[in-house]
């Protein structure tokens, strides 16, 4: 499946949140699931894999000094509001089985991760 670290910008609408959810729930990320030599062909929906949705407010630390300003970051509630309906998405989008795990918005947490592979994304919603 898929690691998702989800930062939420200032200026993010509803609307943006929700477009990245569908175009993460139709990557084609994985080989084809009856021919493997095709790449590029499956997404978490036809692959029936689960998606891990974690906050990531850091995404946006800026760095003109040594200190990390985070500013361009959402605050709390706003960003809250947005994350959890990114989350709400996609597990629609994945039929709500379960295949959705989530972090605990704003918590200090530790997240081990495996990276299978040289694919790394970075998906920006359009303005």
């Amino acid at each position: 499946g898929l690691v998702l670290l989800l930062g939420v910008e200032q200026g993010d609408t509803l609307d943006q949140v929700e477009h990245l959810a569908t175009k993460v729930l139709k990557l084609r990320l994985w080989p084809d699931l009856k021919d493997p030599s095709k790449q590029w062909v499956s997404s978490v929906v036809d692959a029936g894999y689960s998606l891990l949705v974690v906050s990531q407010f850091t995404l946006f630390a800026t760095f003109k000094k040594p200190k990390p300003d985070f500013h361009q970051a959402m605050g709390g509630d706003g960003a809250r509001e947005l994350y959890e309906a990114f989350v709400a998405r996609c597990r629609a989008g994945l039929g709500d089985l379960g295949r959705v795990a989530t972090g605990v918005f704003g918590a200090m947490m530790q997240v081990d991760l495996r990276n299978d592979g040289p694919v790394t994304v970075e998906l920006v919603a359009a303005p």
